[in-house]
Protein backbone atom coordinates (compact mmCIF):
# COMPACT_ATOMS: atom_id res chain seq x y z
CA UNK A 1 0.00 0.00 0.00
CA UNK A 2 3.05 2.39 0.88
CA UNK A 3 4.66 1.60 -2.22
CA UNK A 4 1.26 2.63 -4.03
CA UNK A 5 1.37 6.05 -2.61
CA UNK A 6 5.03 6.57 -3.65
CA UNK A 7 4.56 5.70 -7.04
CA UNK A 8 1.18 7.44 -7.51
CA UNK A 9 2.57 11.31 -5.99
CA UNK A 10 5.59 10.86 -8.36
CA UNK A 11 3.25 10.24 -11.08
CA UNK A 12 1.06 13.22 -10.01
CA UNK A 13 4.74 15.34 -9.76
CA UNK A 14 5.46 14.63 -13.16
CA UNK A 15 2.74 15.33 -14.96
CA UNK A 16 2.47 18.99 -13.29
CA UNK A 17 5.53 19.13 -14.46
CA UNK A 18 5.32 18.11 -18.01
CA UNK A 19 1.95 20.68 -17.82
CA UNK A 20 4.27 22.99 -16.64
CA UNK A 21 6.90 22.70 -19.45
CA UNK A 22 4.05 22.48 -21.99
CA UNK A 23 2.43 25.96 -20.79
CA UNK A 24 5.90 27.61 -20.77
CA UNK A 25 6.45 26.52 -24.56
CA UNK A 26 3.35 27.99 -25.85
CA UNK A 27 4.06 32.03 -23.99
CA UNK A 28 7.10 32.63 -26.38
CA UNK A 29 7.53 36.51 -27.52
CA UNK A 30 6.52 37.50 -30.81
CA UNK A 31 8.30 38.60 -34.02
CA UNK A 32 8.30 42.77 -34.56
CA UNK A 33 7.20 44.04 -37.95
CA UNK A 34 9.77 46.32 -39.77
CA UNK A 35 8.64 50.18 -39.55
CA UNK A 36 6.77 51.83 -42.70
CA UNK A 37 7.70 55.52 -41.55
CA UNK A 38 9.32 57.82 -44.05
CA UNK A 39 8.98 61.44 -42.98
CA UNK A 40 10.87 64.60 -43.10
CA UNK A 41 10.35 65.41 -39.64
CA UNK A 42 11.88 68.88 -39.43
CA UNK A 43 14.31 70.70 -42.13
CA UNK A 44 16.98 73.30 -40.94
CA UNK A 45 20.05 75.08 -42.93
CA UNK A 46 23.49 75.07 -41.34
CA UNK A 47 24.44 78.40 -40.31
CA UNK A 48 21.32 79.90 -39.94
CA UNK A 49 20.66 80.40 -36.71
CA UNK A 50 17.49 82.42 -36.87
CA UNK A 51 13.57 80.97 -37.25
CA UNK A 52 12.74 80.62 -40.76
CA UNK A 53 9.31 79.30 -40.75
CA UNK A 54 9.63 76.05 -42.39
CA UNK A 55 6.59 74.20 -44.48
CA UNK A 56 6.50 70.46 -44.35
CA UNK A 57 3.54 69.24 -46.54
CA UNK A 58 3.70 65.50 -45.74
CA UNK A 59 0.66 64.75 -48.11
CA UNK A 60 1.74 67.15 -50.86
CA UNK A 61 5.29 66.21 -50.49
CA UNK A 62 6.71 69.31 -50.67
CA UNK A 63 9.03 71.35 -48.44
CA UNK A 64 9.28 75.35 -48.26
CA UNK A 65 10.86 77.75 -46.55
CA UNK A 66 12.12 81.53 -46.87
CA UNK A 67 15.35 81.85 -45.62
CA UNK A 68 17.10 85.52 -44.75
CA UNK A 69 18.19 88.80 -47.12
CA UNK A 70 21.35 87.95 -48.87
CA UNK A 71 21.31 84.00 -48.57
CA UNK A 72 23.24 82.25 -51.05
CA UNK A 73 21.09 79.80 -52.57
CA UNK A 74 23.74 78.08 -54.99
CA UNK A 75 25.88 75.47 -51.73
CA UNK A 76 23.79 75.04 -48.55
CA UNK A 77 23.99 72.44 -46.08
CA UNK A 78 20.83 71.47 -45.05
CA UNK A 79 19.83 69.37 -41.44
CA UNK A 80 16.93 67.23 -42.01
CA UNK A 81 15.51 65.13 -39.43
CA UNK A 82 13.51 61.74 -41.14
CA UNK A 83 11.35 59.18 -39.33
CA UNK A 84 13.32 57.15 -36.75
CA UNK A 85 14.98 54.27 -38.38
CA UNK A 86 14.44 55.80 -42.08
CA UNK A 87 17.13 57.37 -44.62
CA UNK A 88 17.01 60.24 -46.82
CA UNK A 89 18.84 60.94 -49.83
CA UNK A 90 21.06 62.94 -50.94
CA UNK A 91 21.79 62.47 -47.27
CA UNK A 92 21.72 65.34 -44.18
CA UNK A 93 24.43 67.35 -44.61
CA UNK A 94 25.13 66.82 -47.75
CA UNK A 95 25.44 70.51 -49.45
CA UNK A 96 23.28 71.08 -52.50
CA UNK A 97 22.67 73.94 -54.45
CA UNK A 98 18.69 75.35 -53.63
CA UNK A 99 18.71 78.22 -56.86
CA UNK A 100 16.27 75.53 -58.15
CA UNK A 101 14.13 72.78 -55.79
CA UNK A 102 16.02 70.06 -54.72
CA UNK A 103 14.00 65.98 -54.80
CA UNK A 104 14.74 64.00 -51.76
CA UNK A 105 13.94 60.91 -51.05
CA UNK A 106 13.12 59.32 -47.79
CA UNK A 107 13.21 55.46 -47.48
CA UNK A 108 11.49 53.68 -44.67
CA UNK A 109 12.97 50.64 -42.56
CA UNK A 110 10.49 48.05 -44.56
CA UNK A 111 11.69 50.23 -47.92
CA UNK A 112 8.84 52.29 -48.68
CA UNK A 113 9.81 55.61 -50.39
CA UNK A 114 8.83 58.96 -49.67
CA UNK A 115 9.33 61.73 -52.21
CA UNK A 116 10.02 65.83 -51.20
CA UNK A 117 10.47 68.37 -53.48
CA UNK A 118 12.51 71.12 -51.31
CA UNK A 119 11.90 74.81 -52.70
CA UNK A 120 14.26 77.38 -50.86
CA UNK A 121 13.70 81.42 -51.89
CA UNK A 122 15.44 84.45 -50.12
CA UNK A 123 13.26 87.11 -48.69
CA UNK A 124 12.87 90.52 -50.13
CA UNK A 125 14.38 93.30 -48.57
CA UNK A 126 11.67 95.21 -46.55
CA UNK A 127 12.99 99.04 -46.47
CA UNK A 128 11.31 100.70 -44.62
CA UNK A 129 10.78 104.29 -46.04
CA UNK A 130 9.50 106.85 -43.73
CA UNK A 131 6.35 109.19 -44.80
CA UNK A 132 7.42 112.81 -46.42
CA UNK A 133 6.71 115.32 -43.96
CA UNK A 134 7.13 117.41 -47.18
CA UNK A 135 4.42 120.29 -47.26
CA UNK A 136 6.38 122.77 -49.15
CA UNK A 137 4.94 124.77 -51.88
CA UNK A 138 7.91 124.89 -54.31
CA UNK A 139 6.71 127.08 -57.24
CA UNK A 140 2.72 128.71 -57.65
CA UNK A 141 1.43 130.24 -60.72
CA UNK A 142 -1.46 131.71 -61.88
CA UNK A 143 -1.72 129.61 -64.53
CA UNK A 144 -4.57 131.02 -66.96
CA UNK A 145 -2.62 134.50 -66.98
CA UNK A 146 1.12 133.26 -66.72
CA UNK A 147 2.02 135.00 -63.27
CA UNK A 148 4.55 133.79 -61.30
CA UNK A 149 3.54 134.11 -57.64
CA UNK A 150 6.41 134.94 -55.50
CA UNK A 151 6.71 132.79 -52.66
CA UNK A 152 8.68 134.05 -48.71
CA UNK A 153 7.91 132.02 -46.08
CA UNK A 154 4.17 131.10 -45.69
CA UNK A 155 3.25 134.51 -47.89
CA UNK A 156 2.55 134.12 -51.25
CA UNK A 157 2.18 137.12 -53.62
CA UNK A 158 0.89 138.00 -57.50
CA UNK A 159 1.05 141.08 -59.05
CA UNK A 160 -0.96 140.76 -62.21
CA UNK A 161 -1.57 142.76 -65.40
CA UNK A 162 -3.66 145.75 -64.96
CA UNK A 163 -7.46 145.02 -66.06
CA UNK A 164 -7.08 140.97 -64.85
CA UNK A 165 -10.06 139.90 -63.92
CA UNK A 166 -8.42 138.90 -60.27
CA UNK A 167 -12.21 137.14 -59.43
CA UNK A 168 -11.73 133.75 -61.13
CA UNK A 169 -7.86 132.70 -60.92
CA UNK A 170 -6.91 128.92 -61.44
CA UNK A 171 -3.74 128.33 -60.08
CA UNK A 172 -1.21 125.64 -60.13
CA UNK A 173 1.67 124.52 -57.65
CA UNK A 174 4.70 122.36 -56.89
CA UNK A 175 4.28 120.48 -53.87
CA UNK A 176 5.84 116.89 -53.23
CA UNK A 177 4.10 113.80 -55.31
CA UNK A 178 2.98 112.53 -52.27
CA UNK A 179 1.41 115.80 -50.65
CA UNK A 180 -2.11 117.14 -51.18
CA UNK A 181 -3.47 120.99 -50.93
CA UNK A 182 -6.43 122.00 -50.13
CA UNK A 183 -8.54 123.50 -51.94
CA UNK A 184 -8.11 121.67 -54.99
CA UNK A 185 -6.15 123.57 -58.22
CA UNK A 186 -9.03 122.72 -60.45
CA UNK A 187 -11.26 125.09 -58.64
CA UNK A 188 -11.30 128.69 -59.50
CA UNK A 189 -10.70 131.45 -56.86
CA UNK A 190 -11.47 134.79 -56.34
CA UNK A 191 -8.64 136.73 -54.79
CA UNK A 192 -10.28 140.12 -53.81
CA UNK A 193 -9.63 138.99 -50.86
CA UNK A 194 -6.24 136.73 -49.72
CA UNK A 195 -7.18 133.29 -50.27
CA UNK A 196 -5.35 130.04 -48.12
CA UNK A 197 -4.25 127.14 -49.41
CA UNK A 198 -3.35 124.46 -47.14
CA UNK A 199 -0.70 121.77 -48.09
CA UNK A 200 -0.83 118.35 -46.23
CA UNK A 201 2.41 115.99 -46.49
CA UNK A 202 2.57 112.38 -46.52
CA UNK A 203 2.59 112.05 -42.99
CA UNK A 204 0.08 114.06 -42.18
CA UNK A 205 1.58 117.33 -41.16
CA UNK A 206 0.07 120.47 -42.70
CA UNK A 207 1.27 123.90 -43.56
CA UNK A 208 -0.90 126.87 -44.62
CA UNK A 209 0.48 129.51 -47.00
CA UNK A 210 -1.64 133.14 -47.72
CA UNK A 211 -1.82 134.07 -51.26
CA UNK A 212 -2.27 137.75 -52.13
CA UNK A 213 -2.99 139.31 -55.39
CA UNK A 214 -2.80 143.15 -56.50
CA UNK A 215 -3.06 144.66 -59.64
CA UNK A 216 -0.49 146.40 -61.51
CA UNK A 217 -1.31 150.10 -62.49
CA UNK A 218 -2.06 151.03 -66.05
CA UNK A 219 1.34 150.72 -68.36
CA UNK A 220 1.88 154.39 -69.43
CA UNK A 221 4.37 153.19 -72.11
CA UNK A 222 5.10 151.84 -75.48
CA UNK A 223 3.95 148.37 -76.62
CA UNK A 224 5.57 147.92 -79.77
CA UNK A 225 6.05 144.96 -82.91
CA UNK A 226 8.70 145.79 -86.01
CA UNK A 227 6.59 144.60 -88.87
CA UNK A 228 9.71 143.08 -91.38
CA UNK A 229 9.33 142.16 -94.86
CA UNK A 230 11.45 139.35 -94.31
CA UNK A 231 10.21 135.87 -93.37
CA UNK A 232 6.48 137.96 -93.36
CA UNK A 233 4.16 138.93 -96.95
CA UNK A 234 2.30 141.30 -94.91
CA UNK A 235 3.58 144.47 -97.02
CA UNK A 236 2.25 142.41 -100.02
CA UNK A 237 -1.09 144.14 -100.18
CA UNK A 238 -3.52 146.54 -98.79
CA UNK A 239 -5.62 143.58 -97.34
CA UNK A 240 -2.78 141.66 -95.47
CA UNK A 241 -1.83 145.09 -93.70
CA UNK A 242 -5.47 145.87 -92.82
CA UNK A 243 -5.37 142.14 -91.18
CA UNK A 244 -2.25 142.37 -89.48
CA UNK A 245 -3.17 146.42 -87.94
CA UNK A 246 -6.62 144.49 -86.61
CA UNK A 247 -4.40 142.06 -84.90
CA UNK A 248 -2.36 144.20 -83.28
CA UNK A 249 -4.92 146.24 -82.01
CA UNK A 250 -6.60 143.14 -80.34
CA UNK A 251 -3.54 142.09 -78.49
CA UNK A 252 -3.09 145.83 -77.50
CA UNK A 253 -0.15 147.19 -79.55
CA UNK A 254 0.28 150.52 -79.76
CA UNK A 255 3.35 151.10 -81.84
CA UNK A 256 4.02 149.84 -84.88
CA UNK A 257 7.85 149.92 -86.03
CA UNK A 258 7.33 149.28 -89.82
CA UNK A 259 10.35 148.44 -92.26
CA UNK A 260 11.34 151.83 -94.57
CA UNK A 261 14.53 151.00 -95.57
CA UNK A 262 16.54 148.06 -96.25
CA UNK A 263 18.30 145.64 -98.88
CA UNK A 264 19.57 149.43 -100.43
CA UNK A 265 15.78 149.66 -101.45
CA UNK A 266 12.59 151.62 -100.08
CA UNK A 267 9.05 150.40 -98.85
CA UNK A 268 7.70 153.97 -99.79
CA UNK A 269 8.37 156.04 -103.58
CA UNK A 270 11.72 157.55 -102.45
CA UNK A 271 13.44 160.33 -104.66
CA UNK A 272 16.35 159.67 -102.47
CA UNK A 273 16.86 156.65 -103.15
CA UNK A 274 16.55 156.59 -106.90
CA UNK A 275 19.29 159.15 -106.98
CA UNK A 276 21.48 156.40 -106.16
CA UNK A 277 20.38 152.99 -106.50
CA UNK A 278 17.68 154.13 -109.65
CA UNK A 279 14.75 152.29 -107.97
CA UNK A 280 12.46 154.65 -106.28
CA UNK A 281 10.87 151.66 -104.40
CA UNK A 282 10.92 148.13 -103.84
CA UNK A 283 9.96 146.54 -107.01
CA UNK A 284 7.27 143.90 -104.84
CA UNK A 285 5.74 147.27 -103.78
CA UNK A 286 5.25 148.90 -107.86
CA UNK A 287 2.46 150.80 -108.25
CA UNK A 288 1.32 150.98 -104.10
CA UNK A 289 2.87 152.41 -100.90
CA UNK A 290 2.79 150.10 -98.00
CA UNK A 291 3.87 152.70 -95.63
CA UNK A 292 0.80 155.02 -96.46
CA UNK A 293 -1.49 151.97 -96.67
CA UNK A 294 -0.07 151.36 -93.40
CA UNK A 295 -0.49 154.39 -91.15
CA UNK A 296 -3.90 154.83 -92.50
CA UNK A 297 -4.91 151.42 -91.33
CA UNK A 298 -3.00 151.79 -87.77
CA UNK A 299 -3.89 155.45 -87.28
CA UNK A 300 -7.77 154.22 -87.29
CA UNK A 301 -7.16 152.23 -84.50
CA UNK A 302 -4.85 154.68 -82.57
CA UNK A 303 -1.97 153.10 -83.39
CA UNK A 304 1.32 155.01 -83.76
CA UNK A 305 3.54 154.30 -86.97
CA UNK A 306 7.17 154.43 -86.91
CA UNK A 307 9.31 154.58 -89.54
CA UNK A 308 12.26 151.65 -89.37
CA UNK A 309 15.55 152.20 -91.09
CA UNK A 310 16.55 148.71 -90.57
CA UNK A 311 19.80 148.42 -92.61
CA UNK A 312 21.17 152.03 -91.54
CA UNK A 313 24.62 152.53 -92.78
CA UNK A 314 24.53 148.65 -94.34
CA UNK A 315 24.75 148.87 -98.02
CA UNK A 316 24.17 145.27 -98.58
CA UNK A 317 23.94 141.77 -97.97
CA UNK A 318 26.44 139.45 -99.68
CA UNK A 319 27.62 141.91 -102.04
CA UNK A 320 28.73 145.37 -102.37
CA UNK A 321 25.20 146.33 -104.17
CA UNK A 322 23.72 148.74 -105.61
CA UNK A 323 24.66 151.77 -103.29
CA UNK A 324 28.62 151.33 -103.22
CA UNK A 325 28.48 150.24 -106.85
CA UNK A 326 27.01 153.55 -107.89
CA UNK A 327 28.74 155.74 -105.36
CA UNK A 328 32.76 157.55 -105.33
CA UNK A 329 35.08 155.09 -103.32
CA UNK A 330 34.96 157.55 -99.97
CA UNK A 331 31.08 155.61 -99.68
CA UNK A 332 33.05 152.55 -98.93
CA UNK A 333 33.91 151.55 -94.92
CA UNK A 334 37.78 150.40 -94.75
CA UNK A 335 39.51 148.33 -92.79
CA UNK A 336 43.44 148.61 -91.75
CA UNK A 337 44.30 146.08 -94.46
CA UNK A 338 42.10 149.23 -97.14
CA UNK A 339 39.66 146.35 -97.89
CA UNK A 340 35.75 147.45 -97.99
CA UNK A 341 34.44 146.37 -94.07
CA UNK A 342 32.41 143.02 -94.55
CA UNK A 343 30.79 142.25 -91.13
CA UNK A 344 28.19 139.61 -90.84
CA UNK A 345 27.71 139.37 -94.60
CA UNK A 346 27.01 143.05 -94.87
CA UNK A 347 29.37 145.54 -96.57
CA UNK A 348 29.20 148.99 -95.13
CA UNK A 349 29.06 152.28 -95.74
CA UNK A 350 31.71 154.66 -94.58
CA UNK A 351 29.46 156.29 -91.91
CA UNK A 352 32.46 158.80 -91.00
CA UNK A 353 32.21 160.65 -94.03
CA UNK A 354 30.15 163.72 -94.60
CA UNK A 355 28.07 162.69 -97.89
CA UNK A 356 27.23 159.64 -96.49
CA UNK A 357 26.21 161.37 -93.33
CA UNK A 358 23.71 163.39 -95.48
CA UNK A 359 22.22 160.95 -97.37
CA UNK A 360 20.87 158.91 -94.38
CA UNK A 361 19.64 162.13 -93.01
CA UNK A 362 17.67 163.05 -96.48
CA UNK A 363 16.35 159.33 -96.41
CA UNK A 364 14.67 160.36 -92.43
CA UNK A 365 13.72 163.92 -93.35
CA UNK A 366 11.99 162.78 -97.04
CA UNK A 367 9.65 160.35 -94.89
CA UNK A 368 8.95 163.21 -91.93
CA UNK A 369 8.23 165.44 -94.55
CA UNK A 370 6.28 163.26 -97.25
CA UNK A 371 4.54 161.99 -94.46
CA UNK A 372 3.63 164.96 -92.27
CA UNK A 373 1.23 162.35 -90.43
CA UNK A 374 3.87 159.43 -89.01
CA UNK A 375 4.72 159.22 -85.34
CA UNK A 376 8.60 158.99 -85.54
CA UNK A 377 11.36 157.57 -87.20
CA UNK A 378 13.52 155.00 -85.86
CA UNK A 379 17.13 153.65 -86.26
CA UNK A 380 18.62 150.40 -84.89
CA UNK A 381 21.85 148.50 -84.32
CA UNK A 382 23.06 149.97 -87.71
CA UNK A 383 22.10 153.40 -87.22
CA UNK A 384 24.01 155.34 -85.79
CA UNK A 385 26.72 152.39 -86.25
CA UNK A 386 29.56 150.93 -88.33
CA UNK A 387 31.57 147.92 -87.53
CA UNK A 388 34.90 148.60 -85.06
CA UNK A 389 36.99 147.18 -88.06
CA UNK A 390 35.89 150.48 -90.19
CA UNK A 391 37.80 153.75 -90.04
CA UNK A 392 40.88 153.33 -91.89
CA UNK A 393 39.92 155.29 -95.09
CA UNK A 394 41.27 158.26 -96.46
CA UNK A 395 38.96 160.53 -95.54
CA UNK A 396 38.64 158.96 -91.73
CA UNK A 397 42.28 158.96 -91.57
CA UNK A 398 42.96 162.19 -92.32
CA UNK A 399 40.06 163.40 -90.33
CA UNK A 400 42.39 162.02 -87.56
CA UNK A 401 45.56 163.19 -88.38
CA UNK A 402 44.38 166.41 -88.35
CA UNK A 403 43.00 166.36 -84.63
CA UNK A 404 46.13 163.83 -83.37
CA UNK A 405 48.97 166.67 -84.64
CA UNK A 406 49.40 163.73 -87.82
CA UNK A 407 49.26 160.96 -85.90
CA UNK A 408 48.01 157.54 -87.86
CA UNK A 409 45.31 156.05 -86.38
CA UNK A 410 45.85 152.89 -84.16
CA UNK A 411 46.39 149.77 -85.96
CA UNK A 412 44.33 147.94 -83.41
CA UNK A 413 41.22 148.33 -84.55
CA UNK A 414 39.80 148.27 -80.53
CA UNK A 415 41.98 150.52 -78.65
CA UNK A 416 40.52 152.11 -76.14
CA UNK A 417 40.76 156.02 -77.73
CA UNK A 418 40.45 155.10 -81.06
CA UNK A 419 37.43 153.90 -80.15
CA UNK A 420 35.76 156.67 -77.96
CA UNK A 421 37.12 159.19 -80.48
CA UNK A 422 35.12 157.01 -83.90
CA UNK A 423 32.19 156.36 -80.93
CA UNK A 424 31.88 160.53 -80.85
CA UNK A 425 32.04 161.06 -84.63
CA UNK A 426 28.59 158.60 -84.84
CA UNK A 427 27.19 160.82 -81.73
CA UNK A 428 27.42 163.66 -83.89
CA UNK A 429 25.87 162.46 -86.36
CA UNK A 430 23.15 161.61 -84.40
CA UNK A 431 22.46 164.40 -82.92
CA UNK A 432 22.36 166.02 -86.26
CA UNK A 433 20.13 163.68 -87.66
CA UNK A 434 18.05 164.51 -84.57
CA UNK A 435 18.13 168.12 -84.58
CA UNK A 436 17.11 167.58 -89.15
CA UNK A 437 14.12 165.58 -88.01
CA UNK A 438 12.80 168.06 -85.01
CA UNK A 439 13.50 171.03 -87.06
CA UNK A 440 10.82 169.94 -89.65
CA UNK A 441 8.67 168.70 -86.89
CA UNK A 442 9.12 169.44 -83.36
CA UNK A 443 6.67 166.58 -82.19
CA UNK A 444 8.42 163.97 -84.24
CA UNK A 445 9.15 160.55 -82.47
CA UNK A 446 13.20 159.58 -82.69
CA UNK A 447 13.93 156.39 -81.52
CA UNK A 448 16.74 154.03 -81.57
CA UNK A 449 16.72 150.03 -81.24
CA UNK A 450 20.72 149.59 -80.88
CA UNK A 451 22.52 146.16 -79.49
CA UNK A 452 23.09 146.38 -76.19
CA UNK A 453 26.17 148.20 -74.35
CA UNK A 454 28.99 147.25 -73.94
CA UNK A 455 28.53 145.03 -77.49
CA UNK A 456 27.22 147.56 -79.20
CA UNK A 457 29.75 149.90 -78.30
CA UNK A 458 32.72 147.06 -79.09
CA UNK A 459 31.73 145.86 -81.84
CA UNK A 460 29.74 148.82 -83.86
CA UNK A 461 30.29 152.31 -81.88
CA UNK A 462 27.40 152.56 -80.55
CA UNK A 463 27.07 154.50 -77.44
CA UNK A 464 23.40 155.05 -76.89
CA UNK A 465 23.81 155.71 -73.42
CA UNK A 466 24.97 159.30 -74.57
CA UNK A 467 22.29 159.55 -77.08
CA UNK A 468 20.05 159.53 -74.37
CA UNK A 469 21.72 160.94 -71.72
CA UNK A 470 22.34 163.99 -74.44
CA UNK A 471 18.43 164.28 -75.22
CA UNK A 472 18.35 162.93 -79.17
CA UNK A 473 16.72 160.08 -78.58
CA UNK A 474 13.35 160.08 -77.50
CA UNK A 475 12.50 156.09 -77.22
CA UNK A 476 15.33 153.64 -76.87
CA UNK A 477 14.75 149.59 -77.40
CA UNK A 478 18.21 147.84 -76.49
CA UNK A 479 18.26 145.17 -78.77
CA UNK A 480 18.08 142.02 -75.41
CA UNK A 481 17.58 139.38 -77.48
CA UNK A 482 18.08 136.06 -75.21
CA UNK A 483 16.71 132.73 -76.26
CA UNK A 484 14.71 130.85 -73.85
CA UNK A 485 17.55 128.04 -73.62
CA UNK A 486 20.02 130.93 -71.63
CA UNK A 487 17.38 130.88 -69.05
CA UNK A 488 15.58 133.78 -67.70
CA UNK A 489 18.18 135.22 -65.25
CA UNK A 490 20.66 135.80 -68.45
CA UNK A 491 17.35 138.19 -69.70
CA UNK A 492 17.30 139.36 -65.92
CA UNK A 493 21.03 140.38 -65.81
CA UNK A 494 21.02 142.41 -69.57
CA UNK A 495 17.51 143.68 -68.24
CA UNK A 496 19.24 145.39 -65.38
CA UNK A 497 22.58 146.19 -66.94
CA UNK A 498 21.63 148.21 -69.24
CA UNK A 499 18.43 149.82 -67.69
CA UNK A 500 20.72 150.71 -64.64
CA UNK A 501 23.41 152.40 -67.05
CA UNK A 502 20.38 154.97 -67.61
CA UNK A 503 19.69 158.04 -65.62
CA UNK A 504 15.97 158.03 -64.07
CA UNK A 505 14.96 160.64 -67.05
CA UNK A 506 16.18 157.79 -69.66
CA UNK A 507 14.48 154.98 -67.84
CA UNK A 508 11.37 156.45 -68.79
CA UNK A 509 11.95 156.17 -72.24
CA UNK A 510 13.67 152.55 -72.04
CA UNK A 511 11.19 150.02 -73.78
CA UNK A 512 13.34 146.92 -74.44
CA UNK A 513 13.57 144.90 -77.91
CA UNK A 514 12.46 141.15 -76.97
CA UNK A 515 12.35 138.30 -79.35
CA UNK A 516 9.56 136.88 -80.32
CA UNK A 517 10.31 134.96 -83.34
CA UNK A 518 13.17 134.27 -85.30
CA UNK A 519 14.02 131.69 -87.91
CA UNK A 520 11.62 129.31 -86.57
CA UNK A 521 12.58 130.26 -82.75
CA UNK A 522 9.58 130.95 -80.60
CA UNK A 523 9.84 131.24 -77.47
CA UNK A 524 7.37 129.26 -74.97
CA UNK A 525 4.59 131.06 -73.13
CA UNK A 526 5.84 130.92 -69.86
CA UNK A 527 9.11 132.67 -70.81
CA UNK A 528 7.43 135.48 -72.81
CA UNK A 529 5.22 136.12 -69.89
CA UNK A 530 8.46 135.34 -67.43
CA UNK A 531 10.22 138.70 -69.42
CA UNK A 532 6.91 140.96 -69.05
CA UNK A 533 7.09 140.74 -65.82
CA UNK A 534 10.47 141.09 -65.24
CA UNK A 535 10.39 144.56 -67.12
CA UNK A 536 7.59 145.22 -64.69
CA UNK A 537 9.86 144.55 -61.84
CA UNK A 538 12.10 146.75 -62.41
CA UNK A 539 9.87 149.57 -63.73
CA UNK A 540 9.54 149.51 -67.14
CA UNK A 541 5.90 149.58 -68.43
CA UNK A 542 6.50 148.37 -72.12
CA UNK A 543 8.59 146.53 -74.54
CA UNK A 544 9.18 146.00 -78.63
CA UNK A 545 9.01 142.79 -80.33
CA UNK A 546 11.03 141.25 -82.73
CA UNK A 547 8.99 140.44 -85.04
CA UNK A 548 5.03 140.48 -86.00
CA UNK A 549 5.23 136.68 -87.57
CA UNK A 550 5.72 135.83 -83.93
CA UNK A 551 2.25 137.31 -83.41
CA UNK A 552 0.24 135.18 -86.01
CA UNK A 553 1.21 132.22 -83.15
CA UNK A 554 -2.01 131.33 -81.31
CA UNK A 555 -0.27 130.34 -78.22
CA UNK A 556 1.54 133.55 -78.32
CA UNK A 557 -1.48 135.61 -78.58
CA UNK A 558 -2.75 134.03 -75.99
CA UNK A 559 0.13 135.02 -73.61
CA UNK A 560 -0.42 138.57 -75.33
CA UNK A 561 -4.03 138.68 -74.34
CA UNK A 562 -2.66 137.67 -70.49
CA UNK A 563 -0.19 140.16 -70.78
CA UNK A 564 -2.41 143.18 -72.03
CA UNK A 565 -5.28 142.68 -71.08
CA UNK A 566 -6.63 146.34 -71.71
CA UNK A 567 -4.97 149.21 -73.53
CA UNK A 568 -1.57 150.99 -72.37
CA UNK A 569 -1.40 154.64 -72.12
CA UNK A 570 0.65 155.96 -74.89
CA UNK A 571 3.86 158.00 -72.94
CA UNK A 572 4.57 161.71 -73.52
CA UNK A 573 7.25 161.56 -75.28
Amino acid sequence: MKNYLKQSKFWLLACIASLALVTACSEEEPVEEPSGENLILDFKIEGIDVTTGVQIDHEGGTVKDSLPVGTDLTSLVPIIEVSEKATISPASGEAKDFSSPVVYVVTAENGANKIYTVTLSVKEEVIVVEKSDDNDINEFFFSEIFIRGKIDGQQISGSVPYGTDITNLKVSLDIHEKASVSPAVEEPQDFTSPVTYTVTAENGETQSYNVSVTEQPQDVGVRGVWLTNVDSNVLTSKQKIDEAVALCDELNINTIFVVTWNKALTTYPSDVAAEITGKKIDPLYEGRDPLRELIDAAHAKDIKVMAWFEYGFAAYNGSPGPILDNTPDHWKARDVNGNVVVKNGFYWMNAFHPDVQQFMIDLFTEVVTNYPDIDGVQGDDRLPATPSEAGYDDYTVSLYKADHDGQEPPATAKNTAWLRWRADILNKFGKALYDSVKAIDPNMVVAHSPSPMSFGYDEYLQDYTTWVAEGYSDIVSPQLYRRENQGLNIYKGLLSNQYNMLEPAGQKIFYPGLLLFLGGYLPSQQFIADMVQANREIGVQGEVYFFFTGFQDPDVQEVMKAMYPTKAIYPEL
